[in-house]
């Protein structure tokens, strides 16, 4: 399997050597952006499956380029993680009405980061296997669709 793509837009230059130096080491191939439309600019041509954007930074903001990326077809269509030092319940909010699909705020633990990548990793890699219809199903239905997969998986041959 090929190595999912992560973009990290971030303008403070050691937070964007540490994040990269973290996600290579767990096996990510990252590309890196210093402001918000160098990342833009690389989002669209497309191939990315996460981006981790800092919410300010020069350009275009990472609340903005996150609803930039949810009004464009991107394809694949990236899991967006908004890393920011904004921590105010409404400031969160705000993020994920701007389309974040998580959110972290400064200072982050690495084990932290580490999980939730994985946990949009796994999601990325069951959109790509059982198709992009998946992406938009009720977390409920797509239970019972794992869990009806799984038991044909085990029925014995009569």
């Amino acid at each position: 399997m090929q190595k999912l793509k992560i973009l990290v837009a971030e303008d403070d230059p050691l937070t964007l050597t540490l994040l990269e130096r973290l996600l290579t080491g767990w096996g990510y191939e990252v590309f890196t952006a210093h402001d918000g439309e160098g990342a833009r600019q690389l989002l669209e041509r497309g191939g990315f499956h996460l981006c981790i954007l800092d919410w300010e930074m020069p350009e275009l903001s990472g609340r903005d380029l996150c609803e930039w990326i949810r009004l464009n077809d991107l394809q694949p269509s990236p899991y967006v993680i908004l890393l920011t030092a904004k921590g105010k319940p409404q400031q969160i909010c705000d993020g994920f009405a701007a389309g974040a699909h998580d959110y972290i705020t400064k200072p982050f633990e690495s084990d932290d980061l580490r999980y939730r990548l994985a946990d949009l990793a796994l999601r990325v890699m069951r959109s790509e296997a059982l198709g992009e219809s998946m992406v938009n199903m009720d977390p409920i239905d797509m239970y019972r669709l794992d869990l009806s997969k799984f038991s044909k998986s085990l029925a014995l041959p009569v």
